[in-house]
């Protein structure tokens, strides 16, 4: 895949290093900013963020032969403007392979804002209403890997920050310290590993 700044540096990397069949986990591209004391559920994306959707869409070409994505209208626009027709699944969000408790984790989500609720859930917190970061994580794990296995070619799941990134810490081990998964970014999942910012990391479900 050409390097015309449509692919994230660490995505353009890691997309390098793997081959075969494979699935791109992302978050969605860029949003508007949430309404002031609102879930921000119906947020959808900005100009600039379907332009760098449909981008990224022609960089992968007629590569993408299946496509899952978060019920979220962000997520469903991006993949749609990459060229899918996904498939919607609740381990992609709303609520996402971590929260067993919607309510509860609504309130901990306006009360302490993204932000805090992924570092958090990376130190382990779960505030009595949402799963570990391992079996979170092997959840999603286990959707995707089924569907590259099962699949030829290359999947999108298009899915969001307080999602991938956990995913991320608990498949490889970063942390995101002074970091924050942008827009598009992700990491690809294969039948037996992962590859995150150009470096594979063996997972199974």
């Amino acid at each position: 895949m050409a390097d015309d700044g449509a692919v994230s540096a660490g995505l353009l990397s890691s997309m390098a290093a793997s081959s075969g069949p494979r699935a791109l986990l992302l978050r969605h591209s860029d949003r508007h900013a949430f309404p002031e004391g609102k879930s921000g559920d119906a947020t959808r994306l900005t100009h600039v963020g379907e332009q760098r959707a449909r981008a990224l869409g022609q960089a992968l070409g007629e590569s993408i032969t299946w496509s899952l994505s978060s019920p979220l209208v962000r997520c469903t626009r991006t993949a749609e403007l990459m060229g899918a027709n996904p498939v919607t699944s609740q381990l992609l969000g709303d609520p996402g392979p971590f929260v067993i408790d919607r309510d509860i984790a609504a309130q901990v989500f306006m009360r302490q804002g993204t932000r805090e609720v992924v570092f958090g859930q990376i130190r382990g917190e779960t505030w009595g209403c949402m799963r570990p970061l391992d079996q979170g994580a092997g959840l999603l794990l286990d959707l995707l890997q089924t569907n590259v296995a099962a699949n030829p070619g290359i999947g999108i799941a298009i899915s969001h920050d307080a999602i991938v990134m956990p995913f991320i810490t608990q498949t490889t081990g970063y942390d995101f310290v002074d970091d924050w998964l942008e827009p598009l970014d992700g990491i690809i999942v294969c039948t037996d590993s992962v590859v995150w910012r150009g470096q594979r990391f063996e997972v199974t479900h």
